[in-house]
């Protein structure tokens, strides 16, 4: 499976202008229905695809439907450990010219520098380093800073105990900055922080070490509301429940390659249980996909019947022009269905508001060249979608429903006209199917990965994070920061998508407590160490389907 980067820097303050700060993750790449799945497919056009409904299943498979495994292995419960943390004020500081530099550094005098020298001389040699040794006097969570000044727009490395901890670049030169990685767990004793140059010279003024407040303060008892004010009975149970839980368990969730359950059993044969979500993707429903979305639904139903939450996303193949979900391989551009609109300075209004059109009305403003057959193809799409999901709303099984995902990392066509087309085009899905189709049984999960693209209408903020085969998941505390600032702690925070699990103990020790996870599938699963997931699942601090069932039940 190929894979996309997107790399930010760790929370450098030069880089807050998004979030406040940053995010390391990469996006894996979806595998494409018309390729490797289509032998199997029916080829219908959106409106059959739409209007078709979900079979109803033989007395004999309802039975079928009703059973999990059996004979599964048990494990004792996992409990929580975390280490006595010891809040302690401190704020240590080594100035450049008394810390160790080697390779062609040196001492340079400058007014700006807080002792008037600095170290400068950067060559681009893998020997120029700075190196500042503190003795930290407390086990507990610090913030990391280094002052610097570039000559020239660069790159460079933050280091500590030998291990890269960030990444940032100085493209605004003239003066000093100061660059920050904030939340970092320390144990009382010697600690080593040093600058690694990868190109373009800077200045380094100072290191300082100082104890964080913030991840301390991060709390999760807000009023957490569902947006849409009819939302039905069980809808508001599944959130008045993720609430309740909200930073004092994980929820667990699997995401699934097809139509049955393979991956929730094979999690259930090593572990002994089996996930709370199950997460699927509604990658039918468009004009240029080939998919049903019958055996999707069914799916969905069998799962909520065993008392599992049911999750879906979208991959959403360009409603028109060349079938794809990336930018880079359609020639469909999003701009082009937005309708024309009128700028001020605190908001944008859209001259023609398609959201709660009818048909008739959609191709009386075609007609008129009020919309474009880009926005109607958008619409149609939106309608079949809206369609292929009312089963479930007719059951009142509600849903985690993510769509339009990751859309600031532009690979989708989604995201890469911009952040204004996306939030119209939020604005007009969220609309048509809440209000024209009544559909109320969806919790909105808003994935955008960046605070340019947030929008008004959602429940809950989400981030997708893939690392690096060599990099510990940990509790990805400088993601639910991040998260946690752009919402401004009024929204619960889970971790749609992840390339492998986090830490449960890290995250209660750092404070940062997703509400969910929703592992991806193939050699993420099937990878992954057996006992991690065995401890993971078994986690005295982890949801999985039997505690959920029997919570929503009372």
């Amino acid at each position: 499976m190929i894979k996309k980067n997107l790399l930010f820097g760790i929370a450098a303050l030069l880089l807050l202008m998004l979030a406040g700060s940053a995010v390391s993750i990469a996006v894996r790449q979806m595998q494409n229905p018309d390729t490797e799945d289509s032998a199997s497919e029916t080829i219908l056009d959106s409106e059959e695809i739409s209007d078709s409904e979900p079979e109803t299943a033989s007395p004999e498979e309802e039975a079928n439907e009703n059973l999990l495994l059996t004979n599964v292995p048990e494990f004792p419960a996992v409990p929580l450990t975390l280490p006595e943390i010891q809040h302690q004020d401190a704020l240590l500081t080594v100035e450049a010219e008394h810390a160790q530099y080697t390779g062609a550094l040196h001492e340079e005098e400058h007014p700006e520098c807080s002792n008037g020298t600095c170290i400068t001389g950067f060559s681009g040699q893998e020997d120029d380093s700075v190196l500042a040794s503190f003795m930290i006097p407390a086990e507990q969570h610090y913030d990391v800073t280094v002052s610097v000044r570039a000559e020239v727009p660069g790159k460079n490395t933050l280091v500590l105990n030998g291990q890269e901890i960030g990444t940032f670049t100085l493209n605004d030169t003239g003066h000093f900055t100061r660059v920050t990685v904030s939340g970092i767990y320390l144990t009382a004793g010697q600690a080593d922080v040093a600058v690694q140059q990868k190109d373009g010279n800077i200045l380094i003024d100072y290191f300082e070490i100082s104890n964080n407040t913030e991840l301390e303060k991060i709390k999760y008892d807000y009023q957490y509301e569902l947006s849409d004010p009819d939302a039905s009975e069980n809808t508001q149970n599944l959130m008045n429940y993720l609430a309740k839980n909200y930073g004092k368990n994980i929820i667990t969730g699997q995401y699934t390659s097809g139509d049955d359950n393979a991956e929730l059993d094979f999690i259930c044969q090593k572990t002994g249980k089996y996930p709370a979500i199950r997460f699927g993707d509604m990658q039918c429903c468009s004009g240029n996909t080939t998919a049903e979305h019958k055996e999707i639904i069914r799916a969905c139903e069998r799962w909520a019947k065993q008392g599992g939450i049911v999750g879906l996303m979208w991959h959403w193949d360009a409603p028109s022009g060349i079938s794809s979900v990336y930018a880079e391989e359609t020639d469909f551009s999003l701009s082009d269905a937005v309708p024309e609109s009128t700028l001020t300075e605190n908001a944008v209004s859209y001259q023609t508001d398609v959201a709660l059109m009818s048909e008739e009305e959609i191709q009386t403003a075609l007609e008129n060249n009020q919309i474009s057959e880009e926005c109607v193809s958008i619409l149609h799409d939106i309608d079949s979608i809206s369609k292929a999901l009312k089963p479930l709303s007719d059951k009142d099984i509600p849903v985690l429903w993510r769509p339009l995902h990751e859309a600031g990392g532009g690979w989708y066509w989604w995201g890469a006209d911009g952040a204004q087309a996306y939030r119209w085009l939020w604005d007009v899905m969220y609309r048509r199917m809440t209000q024209y189709h009544n559909l109320h049984n969806l919790i909105w999960i808003w994935n955008g990965q960046n605070e340019s693209w947030l929008v008004d209408k959602y429940d809950i903020a989400s981030m997708d994070i893939y690392l690096d085969e060599n990099q510990e998941f940990g509790s990805r505390y400088e993601e639910f920061v991040s998260l946690y600032r752009m919402t401004k702690h009024k929204k619960i925070l889970a971790l749609s998508e992840c390339g492998s699990l986090p830490d449960v103990n890290l995250m209660f020790r750092d404070n940062t407590v997703w509400s969910f996870m929703g592992l991806w599938y193939d050699d993420y699963l099937s990878e992954l160490d057996s006992e991690t997931l065995i401890n993971f699942y078994n986690s005295e601090k982890v949801l999985t389907l039997d505690n959920v069932r029997e919570d929503l039940k009372s």
